[in-house]
């Protein structure tokens, strides 16, 4: 019986958190029905080694700058007719967009798609912008979103009518062990922490600068009444500097921490008692799932203009800053809210879990 040939095109091969999903969706997707296989359009990087442990083929074009941009579509194609390969998924924008220009007419491409797209600002970034409007539209596509709060906004971007909803993968089970063999005493050393404190670790990709400068005027406020609190953000983006600035206007320089964009999350999360999901990304992002999967009691931040009205508290705060700090102290001082709000969060995992994701991606195949 022939398998299916199954292309996982990616922007690089670089470690970050698409590759992980991928490599953990790769450790799950039967063999017996597919064949799977991985392009990486850019450079390449450690995920190479990672697949190829798994005896999958990985193809690499080794794309960059803007003439990788001009060059993608084309080499892409011409791979692809060799190959004959069958489906696509993708779940990057470059990647994407490079993926629906280039798959033969009897290819399909699956799409993840986000319901925002920031604003170019360099040559690359402006000819990745025009890759992908002239992919936007193409016929034949199939777009997926990880969350319902991004589906109506994309629907109407794109045209569509209708779009499944399937979530990012995380292995809950591996992530908790990997966790867990951390030694939380070892891991407050690690963290700098002393007696008496308590850490809340906050996931932001720093875009809305109002929304960051809102979270640390809350946690100023939290701090007054409970001195021992220490924030550790995780996270990258073009408003990390004003919320830097922010932090010293704040005089925040030693209870909050700027953790960058490390994928390495373990020690934060088995040091922590809380966790603040601050992006705007729609849903909980990875490192969020991965703290409910060890029992972390996660809170997400919404700003005003997306607060719809209804009662979602305990599992969803919303600003001004007054009521997020009130909302954090709740949540590390009571214990009963805390433990309410943990399960209601290990519940909120399940849906991530890879084995359940995977026979999603696997029946939307095959439709």
């Amino acid at each position: 019986m022939n398998r299916p040939r199954l292309f996982y095109v990616l922007d690089s091969l670089e470690e970050n958190e698409v590759g992980d999903q991928v490599a953990t969706l790769l450790s799950r997707i039967s063999r017996s029905r597919y064949e799977p296989r991985v392009v990486a359009l850019g450079p390449a990087g450690s995920l190479g080694s990672r697949i190829r442990e798994m005896k999958v083929t990985v193809h690499r074009l080794e794309l960059s700058g803007a003439m990788g941009a001009l060059l993608a579509v084309p080499r892409l194609r011409k791979l692809l007719a060799g190959l004959k390969g069958e489906i696509l998924h993708t779940f990057q924008p470059w990647s994407g967009a490079v993926a629906q220009l280039a798959a033969p007419g009897d290819t399909r491409v699956f799409r993840w798609i986000q319901g925002y797209s920031p604003e170019p600002q360099t040559l690359e970034e402006r000819l990745q912008a025009w890759v992908e409007r002239r992919a936007a539209f193409r016929t034949g596509r199939h777009f997926v979103v990880s969350d319902e709060g991004a589906r109506e906004q994309v629907m109407g971007r794109y045209r569509l009518d209708d779009l499944p909803v399937i979530p990012e993968c995380v292995d809950l089970a591996r992530v908790r062990d990997r966790i867990l063999q951390v030694r939380s005493r070892e891991a407050r050393i690690h963290m700098g922490m002393s007696d008496g404190q308590r850490a809340v670790v906050c996931f932001a990709d720093f875009r809305d600068g109002a929304r960051m400068s809102q979270l640390l005027e809350g946690f100023a406020t939290a701090r007054t009444e409970n001195p021992g609190l220490r924030l550790f953000i995780h996270g990258k983006g073009p408003e990390e500097g004003a919320a830097r600035w922010r932090a010293e206007d704040l005089r925040l320089e030693d209870s909050v921490v700027f953790l960058g964009a490390a994928t390495q999350r373990e020690t934060a999360l088995r040091g922590a008692e809380a966790v603040v999901d601050a992006g705007t990304w729609p849903g909980w992002c990875r490192g969020a799932v991965e703290a409910m999967a060890v029992g972390l009691p996660v809170l997400r931040w919404v700003s005003d203009d997306h607060d719809d009205g209804r009662e979602r508290y305990p599992a969803v705060t919303t600003g001004p800053a007054d009521r997020f700090a009130r909302d954090m102290l709740d949540l590390m001082e009571d214990e009963a809210l805390r433990t309410r709000v943990a399960q209601r969060s290990a519940a909120e995992a399940q849906a991530y879990d890879v084995t359940t994701v995977a026979e999603r991606w696997a029946a939307l195949y095959g439709s």
